[in-house]
């Protein structure tokens, strides 16, 4: 099949960085990233959910219909790329640009960009574009004072998705077995399962920081939550139960903000990718403003004697980004939060 000539640079370039990394979330292993392919046909079904969307197409293509599953990304990334809900219909004509399953047998397609109804085009690098645009515009306006506004990791998403790697901790006994038996496809948002503080700091999405009176909120436009950070020590709320986020509690030092989150429950990958944490997991974040206030820099520790020898450091770099629109994060979709892997294993 012809290969339009305007794409294949790209995807090239784009396919060997993808050789050299491993994903960070959702492994790509089961499609050949090095190939490209173009199907035209049909739209049969679409379901926009989290936390990725899906659509199948038929195509006449070859003389017989065959029907073909094309992955996408979540809906905030889609509608950061202008794909809307109402975007596509059943019936609608589609050509898509697509990764194919490495086993030639599986109608399994990883989305690049499509063209719907000859005119609407949507791209998945557009939602690198979208983050990268913000970033630029971000560093021509004021920066914060107080640590308030819409952050975005410094580094690009497209860097963030490919990851590198199980993270190098220091574990115990137990958290050395559990990292053994690291499997991907137990990824718990596969199962629409949060894993909470502090993996949801650097994910490839926006935070927006604001105040509420003394106390500081986070909004994490993934997992779609809001955290409160409680600054008030001496008239501190009583603890929820304990959960995925834990309870925080914040103070401003010497010009930095200091979170310490504990109450926590045991959860499932909650140190970091392949590492699970117990109720004793604690976390501290250091906020500090950087170029003047254009630059967050977050350094967070957590600590598990359960499963850390040694307490685990990262540190992520935010820029500003005042014109970021976040997305509300509609609930995840247990049914396609794992589609993939029922066909990865057929």
């Amino acid at each position: 099949m012809a290969f339009n000539k305007k794409y294949r640079f790209f995807f090239l370039l784009i396919a060997l960085f993808f050789k050299q990394h491993t994903f960070a979330h959702h492994s790509r292993s089961n499609f050949d990233l090095t190939s490209i392919i173009i199907i035209k046909g049909d739209i049969v079904e679409w379901r926009y959910r989290n936390p990725h969307a899906f659509l199948k197409l038929q195509s006449l293509e070859t003389g017989e219909p065959i029907t073909w599953t094309v992955e996408l990304g979540s809906i905030p990334n889609l509608k950061q790329m202008g794909l809307e809900r109402d975007s596509i219909k059943i019936g609608d004509k589609i050509e898509i640009v697509a990764n194919p399953e490495k086993n030639p047998k599986k109608n399994y397609l990883f989305f690049k960009s499509m063209i719907i109804n000859k005119k609407n085009t949507y791209s998945f690098a557009d939602v690198f574009a979208y983050s990268d645009s913000a970033k630029a515009k971000g560093k021509e306006k004021p920066g914060s004072l107080d640590f308030t506004g819409k952050w975005d990791e410094e580094i690009s998403r497209n860097t963030i998705l490919l990851g590198t790697g199980l993270p190098p901790f220091n574990p115990t006994k137990l958290g050395a077995d559990i990292i053994a038996s690291y499997d991907p496809t137990e990824e718990p948002s596969f199962y629409c399962e949060p894993v909470g503080l502090p993996s949801m700091i650097g994910t490839p999405y926006a935070i927006e920081i604001t105040k509420d009176g003394h106390n500081y909120k986070i909004r994490h436009e993934f997992p779609g939550t809001t955290r409160t950070v409680h600054m008030n020590k001496k008239n501190l709320p009583d603890r929820d139960s304990p959960d995925v986020y834990g309870h925080s509690i914040g103070e401003i030092i010497d010009g930095k903000l200091i979170i310490e989150t504990d109450n926590f429950i045991p959860t499932k990958w909650g140190i970091g990718q392949g590492l699970d944490s117990s109720s004793l997991k604690h976390v501290t974040e250091v906020y500090s403003l950087k170029e003047d206030g254009h630059i967050l820099e977050i350094v967070y520790t957590v600590s598990d004697p359960v499963y850390l020898k040694k307490p685990f450091s990262k540190t992520h770099i935010k820029r500003i980004v005042p014109d970021y629109k976040l997305t509300e994060y509609e609930d995840c979709d247990p049914e396609f939060a794992k589609m993939h892997l029922l066909y990865e294993n057929q």
